[in-house]
């Protein structure tokens, strides 16, 4: 442990430094993103189809996203992978100012760098942001973004704070149903502090409130008339029950659901406790928590309230399953709240060094996989989009039983539900058997096939060469494709 000690670390140094690092870092990984692939995995293919301006959209998340994919799209010339990565890289980069100028208006320089370094240790963030999510990482900046704004209200900022937390309470609400989780539980932690009470329940409050309102409401009425199917189905995820999981299964209790949270809570903050933990094994004295005491009070709290009430939920409702993208908006403060409550001195170094390390090996086992396995986003579907057009070059809408299939063949060919509209429709699904049961659900009612069954062998396009085989078939329709949105 000692093999990293030094001169006393400069903070101040380090936390004037981090702007700009975190700048360079999102550039290098959206360069990194572009060169590994021209195409879009599942969570970037969602909203082929879902950016014309709507209140809701059939993926049963709110409108915000999608309204940013749009712009995204409008800047970058319709070039769906920049677009696409460009927003989620820089909610990214949002996430990580945000948690790093909390935590150092909360609690000095120290704390600012080190939530930094907590985020490293974080998968969700460290690991899926950067190849994967989409709504998650915007509800983790909303989240994140609410504290802002009660550290600028620390900082005598009145106004403006209130401000801040109107527009990042819409932002949340816009983002992702679960932001309500968090919200609420922060100001039921805020309530149960009486100095945080005091400062935050003033008069001014109703500026948040009247920017929300604002700004939510159109929403609520929008998705009063809106189907829920999309909205069951993501709720039926929590149904499915876990393998490994099922002996804990008691009949209309969700035992094993409750197991499942308190996992995917290890797997989101678990490794971030310990390593910090261990960094204070040579302090004695350990350094006391920074920042104020009743801040740090209603942050736990927060926490904890949106646990024990998602698994209250979890538990009535019988749900089985609960990812870890689920936790994010309830666990989005995990980083501030670890750089207060567990500073570093000693092993501070050490936890610098580790977390450069987990920034740099990160994107580079991404790109490994991207470069020499099979991930999806390599498949041929240029291949399967050329061969589409070859047989019939009138435009039509696409569709698979994997939205990321239809999504990338549709950009490729510049047809619905990408852009314009069609009669006809191209079913395009993987193998060479005959389209599935899956696959076929995807066809309106009244589709007829009107051409044959094509296959389409070629090699992923990376280092691994292995060969893929998609098939299509054509088919006539006046109705309407079935909503297939999913991911998040």
């Amino acid at each position: 442990m000692a093999l990293l000690d030094g001169p006393a670390i400069n903070w101040s140094n380090l936390a004037r430094r981090a702007p700009r690092a975190i700048v360079l870092y999102i550039l290098v990984i959206l360069v990194l993103r572009l060169f590994l692939s021209r195409f879009m995995e599942i969570d970037e293919a969602q909203f082929v189809g879902e950016v014309d301006f709507a209140w809701n959209y059939g993926n049963s998340h709110p409108p915000l996203y999608n309204w940013l994919v749009r712009l995204a799209l409008e800047l970058t010339g319709w070039n769906w992978v920049l677009a696409v990565a460009l927003v989620r890289l820089s909610l990214l980069g949002l996430y990580h100012w945000l948690s790093f100028d909390t935590a150092r208006r909360l609690g000095g320089d120290r704390a600012g760098v080190l939530a930094l370094t907590v985020s490293a240790l974080l998968p969700q963030i460290v690991w899926m942001s950067i190849q994967t999510t989409a709504h998650t990482i915007l509800v983790i900046s909303a989240s994140i973004g609410i504290v802002h704004s009660f550290a600028l209200l620390r900082e005598g900022k009145g106004t403006h704070a209130y401000i801040g937390f109107g527009i990042w309470a819409a932002i949340g609400a816009l983002a992702k149903y679960n932001f309500f989780i968090f919200l609420i539980s922060f100001l039921i932690a805020a309530t149960m502090t009486p100095t945080i009470r005091r400062q935050l329940f003033q008069r001014q409050i109703w500026i948040s409130i009247a920017i929300f309102v604002a700004a939510f409401t159109p929403v609520v009425v929008a998705s009063l008339n809106a189907p829920l199917a999309a909205t069951a189905g993501r709720m039926h995820k929590l149904a499915q029950a876990i393998g490994y999981l099922e002996s804990f299964d008691l009949p209309r209790v969700g035992i094993d659901g409750l197991a499942s949270l308190l996992i995917s809570t290890f797997l989101w903050a678990g490794p971030a406790l310990i390593v910090f933990r261990i960094g204070q094994i040579r302090d004695h004295p350990r350094p006391p928590p920074d920042g104020d005491a009743d801040v740090r009070k209603l942050l736990l709290r927060t926490v904890l309230i949106g646990l024990a009430a998602f698994a209250v939920l979890v538990f009535i409702a019988d749900y089985h399953s609960v990812a870890e993208r689920y936790m994010a908006p309830i666990l989005a403060p995990t980083a501030i709240l670890v750089a207060l409550y567990l500073p570093q001195v000693l092993g501070a170094r050490n936890l610098l060094v580790i977390s450069g390390a987990m920034y740099i090996l990160a994107p580079l086992a991404v790109a490994i996989v991207a470069l020499f396995g099979t991930p999806r986003f390599n498949f041929p579907f240029d291949g399967v989009a050329e061969a589409i057009r070859a047989q019939n070059p009138t435009p039509a809408r696409v569709t698979s039983n994997r939205q990321d299939d239809a999504g990338n063949v549709a950009t490729v060919l510049h047809w619905p539900p990408e852009r314009g509209e069609a009669s006809d429709i191209v079913l395009v699904w993987q193998g060479n058997d005959d389209p599935g049961e899956e696959a076929l659900a995807r066809l309106p009612t009244d589709a007829q096939p009107i051409g044959p069954v094509t296959r389409v062998t070629a090699r992923v396009r990376n280092f691994n060469g292995e060969l893929r085989t998609f098939s299509f078939q054509r088919y006539s329709s006046r109705l309407p494709i079935p909503d297939q949105n999913s991911g998040g």
